[in-house]
């Protein structure tokens, strides 16, 4: 009965030391480390420069026509799967803490502008992949900033999603210069007005080319609680259509909501041309009374 005992004791040791054992090698066989990306060349180079009010230091300046191109070496320890390459807009400013035009084009516009966008996923394999790629913008670009993400992902899933991300600044070879925002009214940019009252806005869009090529043409009106940071746009935005050229008269009224805070607000008036070319805010501080 004895020897019983000590057997079946010494056989649920063995058991449970050979589970332990197997959890211990689980353990090693998990890959946790992510795979990287060794940059070779780019051509343009990067340079720094102004995005969204902030600088950044790896921003690559192309336009319509250009190519970019890049030679990479993804690495991983173990195996690599897939890359992907992303081209977006960035005209909202996202990730960048700001906000810029809504997203309001002309129909029926000649020469409609492209957005370049690419979303490119192919498979790798291996521990190491040197990788060269050519990327065309698009001849008619829309104008503005972009955002360019290059990510890597091994066979178990690791990643470094915030790492090779850049931002790109994109001009139309068709039209490179920005428009100009004029203002008759209001006449001061500093005021004090209750909630309820009514501002005038008066003035003019003017540009060398038509405003309305290529779709993209507007003014708007925004403003920014001071107190919190936070920028709307208000319902007072005008695209530019097929009958305007190269100036744009603008004569409106906007009402002090009722249901805003009192407070220190920031106005703006925005323009975009049909490129999208942004020109220059126009800014009011208003302090907005009961």
């Amino acid at each position: 009965m004895g020897n019983f005992r000590y057997m079946r004791t010494n056989i649920s040791f063995c058991v449970f030391f050979s589970f332990l054992i197997l959890i211990s090698c689980e353990k090693q066989l998990v890959d946790t480390t992510p795979p990287t990306m060794d940059v070779l060349s780019y051509t343009p180079l990067p340079v720094e420069d102004d995005i969204c009010g902030t600088k950044d230091p790896e921003v690559f300046i192309l336009e319509g026509g250009d190519q970019l191109s890049f030679d990479v070496v993804f690495s991983d320890n173990a195996a690599l799967s897939q890359y992907k390459i992303d081209i977006h807009n960035n005209f909202d400013c996202h990730g960048h803490g700001g906000g810029s035009a809504p997203s309001v084009a002309v129909p029926n516009i000649d020469n409609q502008t492209v957005d370049w966008t690419v979303l490119d996923i192919q498979d790798i394999s291996g521990t190491s992949a040197p990788v060269e790629r050519i990327l065309d913008v698009p001849e008619n670009v829309t104008a503005g900033n972009y955002h360019f993400h290059v990510q890597v992902i091994d066979e178990s899933g690791n990643d470094s999603p915030f790492a090779n991300f850049f931002s790109l600044k994109v001009t139309n070879p068709l039209d490179k210069v920005t428009p100009q925002i004029s203002v008759e009214a209001p006449s001061s940019s500093d005021m004090s007005i209750k909630r309820g009252e009514v501002i005038n806005f008066k003035g003019q869009v003017t540009d060398n080319k038509s405003l309305s090529e290529g779709g993209n043409g507007i003014l708007y009106l925004a403003y920014t609680d001071l107190s919190s940071g936070n920028t709307f746009t208000t319902n007072e935005v005008f695209a530019f259509d097929e009958n305007v050229d190269t100036i744009y008269d603008f004569d409106f009224e906007y009402m002090i909501p009722s249901t805003l805070v009192a407070g220190e607000y920031r106005f703006s008036l925005g323009a975009n041309d049909g490129v999208r070319n942004v020109a220059s805010f126009k800014f009011f501080e208003i302090d907005i009374t009961n």
